[in-house]
């Protein structure tokens, strides 16, 4: 059973990482719409959660003369015979890697793939209608002078749009020191001291197994609402690239004085502790599980730090390549545990040995924790 889980951990973490890699390459939108339009504020919100806040530039046609005029002139241009009362709003401009490949009129549809594939690279440009016509033209004029009045890809008061190879490190660092975060340490090698002692080896794993489930699983799930945090509100991830630094900084210090406090609130560690107790002593998976996913946000002040400065970097790359690089992250912040579990189980150690071991590293652990996250978020600070 275990090595099945095993086994399929590694394929997980391969398709995960070959999803990265076939990323695709920069695609930009550039809507003329107005902020009362309900299609329009429909689809900035769907490409917004599906490639990011930064790949977005929204013009305001209501009340704002030159856009409105510049939406006229698309029309003029793209659709010269489309009749006044069929001249809708959102008009898109869509762009890959700079250049623009395709015009839409309204929402023909709310789907990744239609404007991933709207986003490919082709010669000409498509122009597509509400109703899903299309017509495709190859005239470099007609393409030159809609590229100018959609303004080109870039924003020019946007932060540059980053790809899914350039926060790759930064990402995997932030990942790295959330994975020897002291406090899930702990508490997890106490659950498999107290759940041994209940229900023995066997049982211990089962409980271990499942608990590492559940915080996968909560993690992943609270990343995706980090993300969409982070996408509503850009700005947002420069406030926790200077808090992470200050509670990297703070870690760092207190670390090199060779001691470690848990950062958790007395309530919170208690609450904790009480968790832990309760399903040791109960050595039950289903109650390891709920355990899990409960000790996982008691945890949040202890371990938040590189999750958020992750989930901000994550914010801005398209929807298929923010959830496999969370994928990933969440895989290797539980790896830690898999080991000690794999540690207790196969190589048949005992589970207060690791204690023994953690208990005089957590030192150690927390300098590394702590330096990695001052590295990330300085990075997230200067990176261009």
């Amino acid at each position: 059973m275990l090595k099945k889980a095993v086994t399929a951990a590694a394929l997980v973490s391969l398709i995960l990482g070959l999803s990265v890699v076939s990323a695709q390459g920069s695609v930009n939108f550039c809507i003329y719409g107005s902020s009362s339009c309900p299609a329009c504020v429909q689809l900035k919100k769907f490409l917004t959660e599906e490639f990011g806040s930064d790949v977005l530039r929204f013009n305001e046609v209501y009340g704002n003369e030159t856009n409105a005029e510049k939406l006229a002139r698309i029309y003029d241009l793209a659709f010269p015979n489309l009749p006044a009362h069929e001249r809708y709003i959102p008009v898109t401009g869509v762009f890959c890697n700079g250049r623009l490949v395709a015009v839409v009129v309204g929402v023909p549809e709310l789907d990744e793939s239609f404007w991933r594939e709207l986003a490919s690279r082709r010669d000409g440009i498509l122009l597509v209608l509400h109703n899903g016509t299309t017509i495709q033209s190859e005239d470099p004029q007609l393409i030159s002078s809609l590229e100018e009045i959609f303004g080109g890809a870039s924003s020019p008061t946007g932060p540059a749009t980053r790809t899914a190879a350039e926060v790759l490190i930064p990402v995997t660092t932030a990942a790295l020191a959330d994975s020897v975060n002291p406090c899930t340490f702990s508490v997890f090698t106490a659950l498999l001291l107290l759940s041994m002692s209940a229900g023995g080896k066997r049982r211990s794993l089962s409980v271990g197994g499942a608990f590492i489930a559940a915080v996968f699983m909560a993690y992943y799930a609270l990343g995706l609402g980090l993300i969409r945090v982070f996408s509503t509100i850009p700005w947002l991830k420069y406030a926790v690239a200077i808090l992470g630094l200050a509670v990297g900084s703070y870690e760092v210090i207190t670390s090199l004085g060779g001691s470690f406090k848990s950062p958790l609130p007395d309530p919170l560690y208690r609450t904790t502790s009480r968790l832990v107790e309760w399903t040791s002593h109960a050595a039950s998976v289903p109650l390891a599980f709920c355990a899990g996913l409960l000790i996982s946000v008691t945890l949040l002040p202890c371990s938040s730090g590189p999750y958020l400065v992750a989930t901000s970097l994550l914010a801005g790359l398209p929807g298929c390549q923010r959830l496999a690089l969370l994928g990933m992250y969440n895989t290797i912040f539980v790896t830690p545990l898999v080991l000690i579990l794999l540690v207790v189980g196969l190589l048949e150690r005992r589970v207060r040995d690791v204690k023994v071991w953690r208990s005089k590293k957590l030192h150690v652990l927390n300098l590394a924790a702590g330096s990695l996250l001052v590295v990330i978020c300085l990075w997230a600070l200067l990176a261009p």
